[in-house]
């Protein structure tokens, strides 16, 4: 449905762009956005099995192997533990079954660990949940969640949607501190907050381009198109915004009379329309100046 303003000599047409860029593919983004789903293919493209594939590479980047076997030490990881067997002058790595409700030995290393830190940590990765996995990679990055609800279409965010039958977990969004740093000078609490920021505001791009909220305009002066832009994704209102700094400045203000076109008119069918408006106007104004060059004559 077109949107339709007009201050002559100019015509604004807004309609929704049928072909409509893909932000994740098009734009310099700041995050980078990774999802999982069995059925569609979204957010950045990407080539991990799972999440703990995923943020095993985060911690494998960035994490140093002290702080991995420092964190299962300190009793931090859900259903793992490293232990010493004194018997067998050892170190155990051992995970919980919560099918057997017993403790299994995954791993074992001869004393002492110096020197053999990479390797147990590629051990301890490799048996860690995703959520702890996360939890370790959160040293390094700003990750948010992804959240996607399926009716109808598909709509994401990074708060979570209050269906449970339709909704869930569908990836992550995320930058490193290395890149925090870059773009805000360093990393504190309030950096981190503006990062998470645009992070959010990447994920609602995505979510106007998935849900269709994707315009373009034409602008006209008579007949004549002289402008267009395509790519402007959002709410209504900040698309009017952002489509006024493109306009020239004799006719920025045009944005704000913008009306439905209810008929789905095309845009030459809407021209023609306007032209015919004026073309009556400029005849009722002959006949008036007509009728009041009579009514001076009978006066006089």
């Amino acid at each position: 449905m077109p949107m339709v303003a007009t201050k002559r000599p100019y015509t604004l047409v807004v309609v929704p762009d049928d072909d409509p860029i893909n932000p994740r593919e098009e734009w310099d983004n700041f995050g980078t956005m990774v999802c999982f789903h069995r059925r569609y293919t979204l957010g950045d493209e990407h080539h991990y099995d799972g999440a703990e594939e995923f943020f095993q590479k985060l911690v494998q980047d960035s994490i140093p192997d002290q702080d991995v076997i420092s964190y299962i030490m300190n009793g931090n990881a859900d259903g793992l533990k490293l232990e010493y067997n004194k018997s067998a002058h050892e170190w155990e790595l051992n995970s919980y079954s919560d099918f057997s409700k017993k403790w299994y030995t995954e791993y074992t290393l001869s004393a002492p660990l110096k020197g053999s830190e990479t390797e147990l940590s590629e051990a301890i990765l490799e048996q860690m949940q995703w959520q702890d996995l996360k939890t370790l990679s959160e040293e390094a990055y700003c990750i948010l969640p992804v959240y996607m609800y399926d009716h109808s279409g598909l709509t994401v965010n990074t708060t979570g949607f209050s269906c449970p039958w339709d909704s869930g977990l569908l990836g992550w969004i995320y930058v490193s501190h290395d890149k925090v740093k870059e773009e805000f000078g360093e990393v504190t609490p309030e950096t981190v907050k503006k990062a998470e920021k645009l992070l959010d505001g990447e994920v609602k791009d995505y979510d106007y381009y998935l849900t269709g909220k994707c315009y373009g305009f034409k602008l006209y002066k008579k007949e004549e198109e002289i402008d267009s832009c395509w790519g402007f994704l959002g709410d209504f209102r900040d698309v009017q915004d952002s489509i006024k700094g493109h306009l020239p400045d004799e006719c920025k203000d045009i944005v704000e009379i913008l009306q439905d076109r209810w008929d789905n008119a095309s845009v030459e069918d809407i021209l023609e329309e306007i032209q015919e408006n004026d073309d009556k106007d400029e005849l009722d104004c002959e006949l008036d100046d007509e009728l009041t060059d009579e009514d001076e004559m009978e006066v006089d």
